[in-house]
């Protein structure tokens, strides 16, 4: 019971430090000067990344691509996210072994049996479905940003190309996709705070 006990509230915190690392590996634009895609301000990050950000269809970009997947797709990206395997876990690529819950993850997952690691997965299946959007992973990277062309692919705002990519729970499908801004620090506040 105790072990058990244990290894629900490791699942939960993992499952929490994937939504921080989400945001916090999203991607920012080439050039550093332009900065990140998100509009979430860097000093608020760890407040909002919690699992209701991705709850809604209100994407904290200023700039981004989406597609309705279909269920196979959102569970490839779930198993991406959340690999089967400790050994499909370690050969996954690029963003992926650098994120905080990703370390975690293989670190309860080489600890259980198989039907443990099922279980894991199972409660964290349970989670992510409840998800509105997620990165669109590709095997070796947590998020893209190349342009996509086909129609399936819609982009906010229209008239732009590229951004981060994005994919929306198929139990989504028929609701509006909208980006989100949030308030940005004035740089009068923060210059007034370092006089005081």
């Amino acid at each position: 019971m105790q072990d058990e006990l244990s290894i629900s509230q490791r699942v939960a915190k993992i499952y929490e430090q994937c939504i921080f690392d989400v945001i916090e590996q999203a991607p920012n634009r080439k050039s550093k000067r332009e900065g990140s895609y998100l509009t979430i301000p860097v000093d608020r990050r760890i407040d909002l990344a919690q699992p209701e950000l991705l709850q809604v269809l209100e994407l904290p970009f200023d700039q981004a691509q989406y597609c309705v997947c279909t269920p196979d797709q959102w569970k490839m990206h779930f198993d991406r996210i959340f690999p089967s395997s400790v050994q499909d876990a370690r050969a996954s690529g690029q963003n992926f072994p650098s994120c905080s819950y990703y370390k975690s993850y293989i670190a309860l997952a080489s600890t259980v049996n198989d039907a443990g690691l099922v279980k894991i997965r199972c409660a964290l299946r349970k989670e992510f479905d409840k998800l509105a959007w997620v990165p669109w992973t590709s095997t070796d990277r947590m998020w893209g940003t190349g342009t996509k062309t086909s129609r399936a692919w819609k982009v906010l705002p229209r008239e732009k190309k590229g951004g981060p990519m994005i994919a929306i729970n198929p139990r989504r499908c028929n609701q509006r996709v909208s980006l989100r801004a949030f308030d940005q620090p004035d740089e009068n506040d923060v210059t007034d705070a370092e006089e005081e």
